[in-house]
């Protein structure tokens, strides 16, 4: 559903190996946004306000605890 945003990179979930109290997804290498040096930080900090609002607004989704320290930069600069 969040094809919309190219750039934004999301973990393949794994229910199979998911239970009440544990979430299992796929591991993504990046850094956080809180901790990078990377020009482009602030552009994927906007990118994450607007998957945020993408993710309430159009999906009803929400998240509850949308930082930079949650938010990763990959090595091809996508979030």
């Amino acid at each position: 559903q969040m094809s919309v945003l190219p750039d934004v990179v999301i973990p393949k979930n794994y229910p199979e190996f998911t239970s009440r109290r544990v979430h299992v997804a796929e591991w993504i290498e990046g850094e956080k946004l809180s901790q990078s040096n990377e020009d482009d930080v602030g552009a994927l900090v906007n990118l994450g306000v607007i998957t945020y609002l993408t993710q309430l607004l159009d999906f009803g989704f929400f998240h509850a605890d949308p930082h930079p320290g949650n938010m990763m930069r990959t090595s091809d600069g996508k979030l």
